[in-house]
């Protein structure tokens, strides 16, 4: 807009003035430009350390086998070596790790954001892990209190998986923003694959038997071999990570980059929208745990199935659902439907999980009653490993039904197979960008902690109940949980959204110091 000769002077003067608003404005503009351009581009041109990331992918997936590779054989080991155990105390030896990770989340979380190493909490934890798994193989080699030595080894496997928070924060830094989706996809699956894993596993010794075998005063069984692996996988995950793991962090803005430019600003994050995050990652992992630690009683009880039968049915249901899962997996990290919306992935997935919950309720249409389990001849024991069925004091057996065993079975490969990723790869990645380019250390170790809370929680709340009333409220209690997710998706959808690095002019962003505003 120019100034025309034969204006008045006074509006020449405005019309000068207006150009020069529009210049500054213009240079202005150029100049936040290019100092979000400077403020980018260190973080853009970096790369992705792959090997390391895909070493903490591969300890990550040795976190979930050890959570939940004695899901199906646990209750079975347990009764074995000690006949006056109960289901209710099943719920104790489970939540034992979960209790054991609690505690050991924020603590190497901790340690990691003060020391900023990956490598030293991680070498830790396997190191836990090994001990623990080393004693639970060794139980039978206790003469007493073997349930309480039980709890004792699970507690300190637990402990040790206290480095799943490190890790995930090494993922999320380590990676750069393009890579960040495929890096934490990948991490997650190899958590969650873990937990599909794991009872594949032990559904391999199956074989072996009870008895097994003896090498000197050690014992060989189908419950102690897999023990006896993850002490040895472990023992080498430590020797890579020294060998060739690199703490390498292309994702974050470090201290030296900010104080190289003092007009770089990090915002705080939305706690309401990690908070969310943290709640679905909750609500999936009690998710999963009940369904683990209830698969074994469940069905010897629903379908009479003995003890092998329900450890090596239940490990091909898992390996089934974890094919699936792979596939999917793969999907989200590698095609285009990992790039939809997350919020809608998330959403996907949750109906997923419900509609396994609302098939697995008892109906009355189902066939019933279930059957109980047959005394030997002159014995008052009722011994699962030859017969399966209700215990006598489960008196609500006489009128609960079953559900069909084929549903049962669809459900819980398709619908899991599906669910799992759906919620796992977009919950993780979404709160990584909620957080944004930060040290991620101690959040992410809130996040495991929360995880592991659940994991403590559900199998001691649904083993309770279903020994007092059947599986009808632990699973409509699943159920609630899944659809108060919906609804604060639904609720909160416009905060489930990545920091803004670089806000809108003129709004006002909180950041570790106080408020800035871009003009």
């Amino acid at each position: 807009m120019g100034a025309d000769k034969n204006m008045p002077v006074e509006l020449r003067a405005d019309a000068l003035y207006e150009v020069d608003l529009e210049t500054e404005k213009k240079e202005m503009n150029e100049q936040l430009s290019t100092d979000k351009t400077d403020f980018t581009k260190e973080l853009d041109s970096r790369k992705s350390p792959w090997l390391s990331l895909w070493l903490s992918n591969f300890v990550q997936f040795l976190c979930g086998i050890q959570f939940s590779i004695y899901f199906t054989s646990m209750w079975p080991y347990l009764s074995g070596l000690d006949e006056s155990a109960t289901l209710d105390f099943l719920g104790w030896v489970v939540a034992a790790y979960s209790v054991g990770q609690t505690i050991a989340s924020p603590v190497l979380g901790w340690w990691n954001q003060k020391t900023l190493s990956t490598k030293h909490p991680t070498a830790f934890g396997l190191l836990a892990s090994a001990a623990g798994n080393l004693v639970y193989a060794l139980l039978p080699s206790f003469h007493s209190n073997i349930r309480y030595i039980m709890i004792a080894a699970r507690f300190v496997t637990g402990f040790g998986s206290g480095n799943l928070g490190v890790l995930r924060a090494y993922t999320s830094t380590a990676s750069t923003a393009a890579d960040r989706n495929k890096a934490i996809s990948m991490g997650i699956a190899g958590f969650v694959l873990g937990l599909s894993v794991g009872p594949a596993i032990q559904s391999v010794f199956t074989p072996v038997g009870k008895q097994g075998f003896h090498i000197g005063p050690v014992i060989f069984n189908m419950y102690t071999i897999p023990a006896y692996i993850m002490v040895i996988i472990s023992l080498f995950a430590i020797g890579l990570l020294y060998t060739v793991f690199s703490e390498n962090y292309a994702g974050i803005l470090s201290k030296e980059d900010r104080s190289s430019d003092p007009f770089t600003v990090l915002p705080k994050f939305d706690p309401i929208a990690a908070g969310i995050c943290i709640y679905l990652w909750f609500m999936q992992n009690s998710v999963s745990t009940n369904i683990e630690v209830m698969a074994s009683p469940l069905t010897i009880v629903m379908y009479s199935w003995t003890d092998a039968q329900a450890v090596l049915y239940n490990g091909l249901i898992q390996t089934v659902c974890c094919l699936i899962s792979v596939a999917f997996y793969w999907v989200l990290g590698y095609t285009r439907i990992g790039k939809i919306d997350k919020r809608k992935l998330i959403f996907f997935g949750i109906f997923m999980f419900s509609i396994y919950h609302v098939i697995n309720m008892p109906y009355p249409f189902y066939s019933g009653p279930l059957k109980y389990i047959p005394h030997d001849t002159n014995s008052t024991v009722q011994d699962t490993s030859k017969h399966g069925g209700c215990y006598d004091r489960y008196t609500w057996c006489s009128y609960y039904v079953k559900v069909p065993m084929w549903l049962y079975i669809a459900s819980a490969t398709i619908c899991f197979g599906i669910a799992f990723p759906f919620v796992a790869t977009p919950t993780g990645t979404l709160y990584s960008e909620v957080l944004g380019p930060r040290n991620q250390g101690m959040m992410q170790g809130l996040f495991a902690f929360f995880g592991s809370v659940s994991r403590c929680i559900s199998p001691l709340l649904s083993t309770i109940v279903f020994e007092k009333t059947g599986y009808l409220w632990p699973t409509s209690g699943q159920l609630a949980l899944l659809l108060i997710g919906m609804a604060l998706i639904l609720v909160f959808r416009n905060r489930l959204v990545p920091l803004t690095i670089v806000p809108k002019t003129g709004v006002a962003t909180r950041y570790k110091k106080g408020i800035f505003y871009r003009l």
